[in-house]
């Protein structure tokens, strides 16, 4: 039971790790001419969509924006994650 959620959190933090450090990295080398394909982007999700009750107005939305470098870090996170092996 506890091996099982110290590898759930450490997938948990490899992935957040992932996508924070592969913005900065999209970021960074935006400007340099032969690395700026690692900042390029897709972004992709639902539009914003209001529903008012009159008393209560929930908003409902989902937008995510992923760049290469991103989604190569991602893919290392998981490989690393699958190589990982804890002892009891």
């Amino acid at each position: 039971m506890k091996k099982t959620i110290i590898r759930t959190l450490l997938l948990i933090i490899l992935l957040l790790l992932a996508i924070v450090l592969g913005k900065v990295i999209g970021n960074v080398t935006a400007g340099v001419s032969f690395l700026s394909w690692l900042g390029l982007s897709a972004q992709f999700g639902l539009a914003p969509a209001t529903l008012d009750l009159a008393v209560v107005t929930v908003t409902f939305g989902l937008q995510i924006s992923l760049n290469v470098a991103q989604a190569i870090l991602l893919l290392v996170a998981i490989l690393v994650y699958s190589r990982i092996h804890i002892k009891d």
